[in-house]
């Protein structure tokens, strides 16, 4: 009897091992979970624009857009633990290729905007500088760090695989003023659309002498976010600008490498 059930047994181990082994050959090649990351590109800026103010200064006003082309949405979420606290920390949520999610701490903060927009910002989540062609370890003749909140405001006119059908992130995640946490984001084939008219955008160059000037867009300039790439956060806009004239011109524009990125 004792030789009949080790027998038994055995045979069972050995259908256990048989089937394990075919599921095993039966799972995909590469079926493990991986991060689908987002990836942030800079569009064109637009709608350069120069404005006299009260006090007599000049700003170059412009409209910004940073499209989220990569496979899986830029989500952030922000947390502070007391009221009094002015700032939240900020933690990147990754989707995963199961349908999961995983969560990574990053240096990004959010503040509350005083601008009248009831809303948290990321801290410097975009970078604009403004220097001559061929001399971007120069003088820098204008600076600009941009705070944003993270929303679905504009598809992608052609937009990438997996792009939702409507906006998933709206201008409600960006939270109110006594918000303890916020959820903000962009998901694949949206930017945040930052019109010329909007607070903050404009840098100022008064006194700036007639000639071609280069800028500098950066999104994500800290590099708080993982991203699928970085090699495209970056675009440079060549300016023919004229204070006197009133004239601004867009003589050529690209993705690519310029700078400085880090003030």
């Amino acid at each position: 009897m004792r030789r009949t059930v080790t027998t038994l047994l055995v045979a069972a181990g050995l259908l256990v091992g048989l089937v394990a082994t075919a599921t095993a050959a039966e799972r995909p090649a590469g079926s493990l979970a991986r991060d689908l990351l987002p990836d942030m590109k800079m569009a064109r800026l637009y709608g350069f624009d120069l404005v006299t103010t009260a006090s007599e200064r000049t700003r170059l006003r412009f409209g910004t857009i940073g499209w989220n082309v990569g496979e899986g949405p830029l989500e952030a979420r922000g947390r502070r633990a007391d009221p009094s606290d002015g700032l939240m920390q900020v933690k990147q949520r990754i989707r995963r290729s199961d349908g999961t999610w995983r969560s990574r701490s990053t240096p990004a903060t959010m503040f509350h905007n005083g601008d009248g927009h009831d809303h948290w910002h990321i801290r410097q989540f975009m970078l604009l500088n403004l220097y001559q062609p061929g001399e971007q370890d120069g003088d820098a003749y204008g600076l600009r760090k941009l705070g944003y909140c993270l929303l679905d405001s504009t598809r992608k006119p052609r937009p990438p695989a997996g792009t939702p059908g409507s906006p998933v992130y709206g201008a409600e995640a960006c939270g109110r003023a006594d918000d303890m946490s916020v959820r903000m984001g962009l998901s694949v084939g949206y930017g945040d659309d930052y019109p010329p008219a909007f607070a903050h955008q404009w840098m100022d160059v008064t006194g700036l002498k007639p000639g071609v000037y280069r800028m500098c867009s950066t999104v994500d300039p800290l590099s708080d976010f993982l991203e699928q790439r970085e090699d495209n956060n970056q675009r440079w806009t060549d300016l023919r600008i004229d204070i006197a004239a009133d004239e601004v011109e867009v003589l050529d524009t690209a993705v690519g490498t310029c700078g400085p990125t880090v003030p």
